[in-house]
């Protein structure tokens, strides 16, 4: 039971993380885009190292960027920051499940 009360934790740690990055994307991409490359530096140890903090947001909000235009690539931001918003209460209510039953 503590395994998996660490996991949920990371895991709703983690999503946390991506929630406050996707919304620096909602404000701007090249704030976004600045940011996770003074993160990473373009190494590719940094990027792996950084991926769970920020790599899945930053390959969600690129080809989102990419393929719609401005507003409703916001739109679909919203959405996906809403989605994690859920999944990471999810996790965390997992975890205090966990933890209480130790």
């Amino acid at each position: 039971m503590e395994f998996l009360a660490i996991v949920c934790g990371i895991i709703g740690a983690l999503l946390t993380f991506n929630l406050l990055f996707s919304l620096l994307y909602l404000l701007s991409k090249t704030a976004g885009n600045g940011f996770y490359r003074w993160v990473v530096h373009d190494l590719e140890f940094l990027m792996i190292l950084s991926f769970p903090f920020f790599g899945l947001t930053q390959y969600v909000a690129s080809s989102v960027y990419e393929r719609f235009n401005w507003f409703v690539a916001r739109i679909l931001l919203v959405v996906y920051a809403i989605l994690l918003l859920i999944v990471a209460i999810i996790f965390f209510m997992l975890f205090s499940h966990f933890a209480e039953s130790m």
